[in-house]
């Protein structure tokens, strides 16, 4: 409710939210991890273990730190590209991480627009048209529903200039997983390692995604609990 009442003034509930980040980012430089539930720390542990050196693909980045996968990975020397259909987050991450690459779209296994459904709690936006009436029946609130560009993870990477292989692709995209795994060649760029968000937030388990991620190549390493990071095996 307070959150709402905070949407209708911009500029207060700007000013709110650059406390909230301002302390999460203390408290995660204090306990040296930024994700949800650890996941970062996992990733950078794997990561050197398999001495990993390409760039990292975070695709549905939201913030540039707050509950990111990717921004410890930064502060560590790895760089990439990050993917999101949320314009606002573009001078954030030229503030906090010049070094990576921003772009402003949603992924898709073919180029168009789809309506993106903007929730007030704008980690839960999706593409999913029944995922986002699903979220409404358990009460989340609608922000706003608008259209947005979609291409794929290739074209995306071929603009970046990136080389193969990657260190890590990240997903985080509310159930839009499959149609984004289908846009990125695997067997080309060879992700070391996918972190794929396989819980949504109402409970659903992404089986398909899960078994397309098998049926290319990739096996569950580590179970996070929402997030499942999966390793290459051909």
């Amino acid at each position: 409710m307070i959150k709402s009442l905070l949407l209708r003034i911009p500029p207060l509930y700007e000013a709110v939210q650059a406390l909230r980040d301002r302390k999460f980012h203390r408290k995660g430089m204090k306990s040296g991890s930024f994700s949800q539930h650890g996941e970062d720390v996992k990733l950078l542990a794997l990561l050197r273990d398999a001495n990993a050196k390409g760039p990292y693909l975070d695709v549905g980045c939201n913030h540039p730190y707050r509950l990111s996968n990717s921004y410890l990975l930064y502060l560590n020397g790895w760089r990439g590209l990050c993917i999101d259909p949320l314009p606002r987050f573009q001078s954030a991450f030229k503030r906090w991480r010049p070094k990576d690459g921003f772009q402003c779209a949603a992924v898709g296994d073919a180029d168009g627009e789809l309506p993106l459904f903007e929730f007030e709690s704008d980690v839960l936006s999706t593409l999913d048209a029944n995922l986002a009436e699903a979220y409404k029946e358990r009460g989340f609130r609608l922000r706003r529903k608008s259209v947005v560009r979609v291409r794929s993870i290739d074209s995306l990477l071929e603009s970046s200039q990136f080389s193969p292989p990657l260190s890590l692709l990240s997903l985080d995209i509310e159930g839009h997983e499959l149609p984004a795994l289908r846009s990125i060649n695997l067997a080309y760029w060879r992700p070391e390692f996918i972190c794929m968000e396989v819980l949504t937030a109402d409970g659903r388990r992404n089986q398909a995604a899960i078994e397309y991620l098998s049926d290319n190549g990739y096996q569950p390493d580590v179970d996070m609990g929402l997030n499942v990071i999966f390793r290459r095996t051909t």
